[in-house]
């Protein structure tokens, strides 16, 4: 007995017809079960395709390209806000019976999450093509972990993110504000639950490292490529650098924390200038500081002395930059790091006069 396999719509060129495929597979998810899920996730593709056609349509009807810098900002709030809301508004009865409820959803919270640095790097790549004439976006913005020697250069930024995290709070130990070691109850337990622990422990690093990867690829994309190209086309490269600094330290809500976050950026950006435009040195960086402090925080390795100020030590171990030591480190960076000469900029001038002409 044969059974007929599931007949693929094409177009009348011999393409895949999208639009009848996505209908026919959310009808197949009326039926249930892990059909259900196949459907959710076609109608998920469904409104992503048309987010993305609808934002195409956007930069050619707006003239993006030839509109002044906080207008082409705007625009881009905008235009990622379209790409998020197939994620966001399926899910909006989710929060409101979290809400009435008073209780939290993480899988709905983590799922918007996701798909808001989707939405940015959906946007990224189709505004590197249709604003900046970029064949390959996410080459020319400095994004390419792909080879050897990128992958080697982000590992070397790995380990120095965890090292400037370590270094932060080895000082604010000896000074007497936290205590830096392994959990005390650890020595009261028995080989075979010493183990389990352990093996908790090597979780816990895995998913820090994995989740600060991917939030550090999407923010460093952002606010140490995209946004300082599109200032400097209009301001100079040094007031990019500056002024999407300052934009970083404030996405990261932690007043506190937006002097040394703003230095930080500094550094980050004459890292990315030393390493030829690569993001690879930043990526790994931010990964690495962004890791090691949820791994001491979530793991107990480190513990807060509560007769110490805070402007000292910090608010929280996961906003080492929050204190005076966390600030004399970037500073420290700072200066060593600042990039004195800025990138090449004669290309991006170019194809914005290019693409400006083709409007006029």
């Amino acid at each position: 007995m044969s059974v007929a396999a599931p007949v693929v719509p094409t177009k009348e060129g011999g393409g895949v017809d999208q639009e009848r495929l996505v209908a026919m597979l959310a009808d197949l998810g009326q039926k249930g079960g892990m059909l259900k899920l196949v459907g959710k996730i076609a109608l998920l593709w469904g409104g992503l395709r048309g987010a993305m056609s609808l934002t195409d349509k956007l930069i050619q009807f707006l003239h993006i390209a030839e509109r002044p810098l906080i207008q082409r900002i705007f625009g881009f709030v905008g235009m990622v806000l379209v790409l998020w809301s197939p994620v966001v508004v399926p899910l909006l009865p989710t929060f409101l019976q979290s809400w009435a409820t008073n209780t939290s959803s993480r899988i709905a919270e983590l799922a918007c999450i996701v798909g808001l640095y989707t939405a940015f790097m959906i946007l990224v790549i189709i505004w590197g093509k249709r604003i900046r004439g970029y064949e390959n976006p996410l080459q020319k913005y400095g994004l390419d972990l792909t080879s050897l020697p990128k992958l080697c250069d982000f590992l070397k930024g790995l380990i120095g993110g965890v090292m400037l995290v370590l270094s932060i709070q080895s000082v604010n130990a000896l000074l007497g504000c936290v205590n830096l070691a392994w959990p005390s109850t650890l020595s009261s337990l028995d080989a075979m639950t010493r183990i389990k622990v352990y093996g908790q422990v090597l979780m816990l690093v895995g998913q820090g490292f994995l989740r600060a990867t991917g939030v550090a690829l999407v923010e460093e994309l952002l606010f140490r490529s995209w946004l300082p190209q599109e200032i400097a086309a209009d301001l100079g490269y040094h007031q990019g650098i500056i002024i999407s600094g300052l934009a970083f330290s404030l996405f990261q809500r932690s007043p506190l924390s937006i002097p040394g976050l703003w230095l930080l950026s500094l550094s980050l950006s004459g890292a990315r200038q030393r390493n030829q435009g690569s993001l690879s040195i930043p990526i790994g960086f931010r990964a690495g500081i962004m890791a090691s402090s949820f791994i001491l925080q979530k793991g107990g390795f480190l513990t807060y002395q509560a007769s110490f100020p805070h402007w000292i030590m910090g608010t929280h171990p996961f906003q080492p930059f929050s204190g005076l030591t966390g600030f004399a480190f970037s500073l420290f960076l700072a200066l060593i790091l600042y990039p004195r000469q800025p990138l090449n900029r004669t290309d991006l001038r170019r194809r914005s006069e290019e693409l400006k002409e083709q409007y006029i």
